[in-house]
């Protein structure tokens, strides 16, 4: 996939700073919280509504995005704009696979284990609210750092590799040139949609 050069930015995903444990795993049902199979099924799971490769987008993904949304405090952005953030992430994963830097899942399991540790340090109230997100969410504490959990690291941790990665190709011949991870996501964006390796599939959806 191509690239602007112009557009690229160091994108900073701050993994440990999201100790609050607000991280969902947004495109994982229960059956395929083993790391398993796909992160979306590849098969017709509902309508379609983008497709990222291989892999399609339904409305039951988006779906299941809005109500794990719904433990957050923050308003609903509307679909488009969460088919975006979905299309996005999905296609920093596909590209993180093809340049031989995506994360397994015993390196989620890992990363898991690791902050698990570390919010065990975090003053009462942050641990409390780790709580209070888990009993909405209908899981133990065990369940949630064990087996809901370590997938949605090891995609973040994929994402973490893939920008370390374009960063380091990009200091090594433009040094001065840093913008936004907005101006980041949207130029993969874009550069996938000109290219038709995103492609929406619901004529009411515009993701530009």
């Amino acid at each position: 996939m191509k690239i602007n050069r112009k557009f690229i930015a160091i994108l900073s995903i701050a993994v440990a700073s999201v100790l609050t444990v607000s991280i969902i795993l947004f495109f994982t049902d229960a059956s395929n919280r083993s790391g398993q199979h796909h992160r979306m099924n590849d098969n017709m799971n509902g309508q379609a509504l983008v497709q990222v490769g291989s892999t399609f987008i339904t409305h039951t993904h988006l779906t299941a995005y809005k109500n794990n949304l719904a433990h957050s405090t923050a308003p609903l952005p509307d679909d488009a704009t969460l088919l975006k953030e979905m299309a996005t992430k999905e296609l920093m994963l596909q590209l993180a696979n093809e340049q031989g830097v995506a994360a397994n899942l015993e390196d989620g399991i890992q990363r898991a284990k690791e902050l698990r540790k570390t919010l065990e340090t975090q003053p009462r109230q942050v641990q409390e609210q780790h709580l209070r997100i888990l009993d909405t969410m209908g899981i133990s504490e065990d369940q949630y750092w064990e087996d809901y959990s370590p997938p949605e690291y090891r995609d973040m941790l994929s994402i973490e590799r893939l920008v370390n990665k374009l960063t380091t190709d990009i200091k090594s011949t433009q040094p001065d040139v840093i913008t936004s991870t907005q101006q980041l996501k949207d130029e993969l964006l874009n550069t996938a949609l000109d290219e038709q390796r995103i492609i929406v599939l619901d004529p009411d959806i515009q993701l530009r």
